[in-house]
């Protein structure tokens, strides 16, 4: 099988239902040379999680759950923006091997497959950034993509950090991903990029490990 790269849309694209067709359109025409598997962000559905814990008051582990559900709805939202018939949910991990192999792009909802194995901490520390990389794992993928509303990694200077290891980053002040997803680099050994959501032409870059606008941490 070719390359594979798992890719988590941020939630933040949800205002920008035209990036999500461009960057849709981008992976369709790279799936010719890598496979790619789509990890949704939690978006606006996980926010509401957040202020209904802070109303209700109930515990970590149920606003855990609850968020993890609330990424399926926005992977909802983005597959009805599949313009071409490439994008298919799936729910496990046999069911995306399968759809990879139809060369399918799986928007793969994550509940059942964390639910099952409960391997990670059941609090706000663990995000969408942290579940793509546990699935990044899981399915053996060569590296992790995160669009995120911004360019990546800055350092003190305010200027864009191209490369950098995961122990100089966590030397760094950064809140770029969550808590959690360091640890879990550095245990998977799989790089990660993290590129500007609103500039999807920086993933042909990414894919041809061309120098670019973008963040490569390398574990």
């Amino acid at each position: 099988m070719n390359r594979l790269i798992v890719l988590k849309l941020s939630g933040h694209l949800i205002k920008h239902r035209e990036v999500i067709r461009e960057t849709l359109r981008e992976l369709r025409s790279l799936s010719r040379v890598v496979k790619f598997v789509l990890i949704p962000g939690g978006s606006v559905f996980a926010d509401f999680v957040r202020e209904l814990q802070r109303s209700m008051s109930f515990s970590d582990e149920l606003a855990h759950w609850l968020a993890i559900k609330a990424m399926e709805m926005y992977g909802v939202y983005i597959m009805n923006l599949d313009e071409s018939n490439i994008l298919v949910d799936t729910y496990d991990l046999a069911e995306t091997r399968e759809a990879i192999s139809r060369g399918k792009i799986p928007v793969l909802m994550p509940y059942r497959i964390i639910k099952a194995l409960n391997e990670l901490p059941h609090s706000w520390s663990v995000t969408s950034d942290s579940i793509a990389i546990y699935i990044a794992r899981l399915l053996e993928a060569s590296i992790v993509v995160l669009a995120k509303p911004v360019d990546g990694i800055l350092d003190e200077r305010g200027n864009l950090i191209r490369r950098i290891t995961i122990t100089d980053l966590m030397r760094l002040d950064t809140n770029i991903i969550d808590s959690h997803s360091t640890q879990l680099i550095c245990r998977a050994k799989i790089p990660l990029v993290i590129y500007n959501m609103l500039k999807p032409y920086l993933l042909k870059l990414i894919v041809s490990k061309e120098i670019g606008d973008y963040t490569l941490i390398l574990p």
